[in-house]
């Protein structure tokens, strides 16, 4: 019972946070979505900072395992795809209705007050995305798929990549976004297939 209540409270507050952001939601709007008096909120968290700050771990988990390419995965696919599949991964993260909103306001409007927890949190999930992107274009090199050139520029020229679309996303619409999905990477393949030259 106690774990089901943590889990509808961390559920409410997702939904809240995501709409209103950290100062416009109150704990008495969660604890009246949950169906419970707000005193009882704090036997699962000892404040509001504390339901945010988990709340923002939560968030970060989610798109880690969104993004998660697996070994099986890059063993079985080529670079191209495997680059083109992390970054749809990303994508549709960003999509959804509820961690994407989130995702958009942590990132380029963090609270004042949690902005230290929120980049180191982000840091955290940049060192698993490269990583899996490390994994990508060492394979993509090692099988002939991709020059060799050093791997930092190829990665930091990705992240380019993936932080204009993570923009363009909450500018444009479903299908305006997909185009230019479509056409940013195959512009960022070209240039890595001859190896930035």
């Amino acid at each position: 019972m106690s774990s089901s209540t943590a889990d509808r409270i961390k559920q409410h507050a997702l939904q809240l946070f995501a709409q209103k952001g950290y100062f416009g939601t109150s704990l008495n709007e969660v604890a009246s979505l949950v169906g419970i008096k707000k005193p009882s909120l704090y036997a699962h968290f000892k404040n509001k900072d504390d339901l945010y700050i988990t709340i923002l771990q939560d968030l970060m988990d989610h798109f880690v395992k969104r993004v998660t390419i697996d070994s099986a995965e890059l063993e079985s696919n080529t670079t191209r795809a495997l680059l083109y599949r992390f970054l749809i991964n990303m994508v549709d993260f960003w999509k959804d209705e509820t961690l994407g909103l989130l995702y958009k306001r942590t990132l380029l409007f963090p609270e004042e007050k949690f902005r230290s927890s929120i980049h180191e949190q982000f840091l955290q999930t940049e060192i698993y995305t490269t990583d899996i992107l490390s994994k990508i274009f060492t394979k993509g090199q090692h099988i002939g798929e991709v020059p060799p050139q050093p791997l930092e520029p190829l990665i930091d020229a990705y992240y380019c990549l993936i932080d204009g679309l993570f923009v363009q996303r909450f500018l444009y619409s479903s299908s305006e976004f997909d185009k230019k999905v479509e056409h940013a990477f195959e512009h960022f393949w070209k240039a890595t297939e001859i190896g930035g030259r």
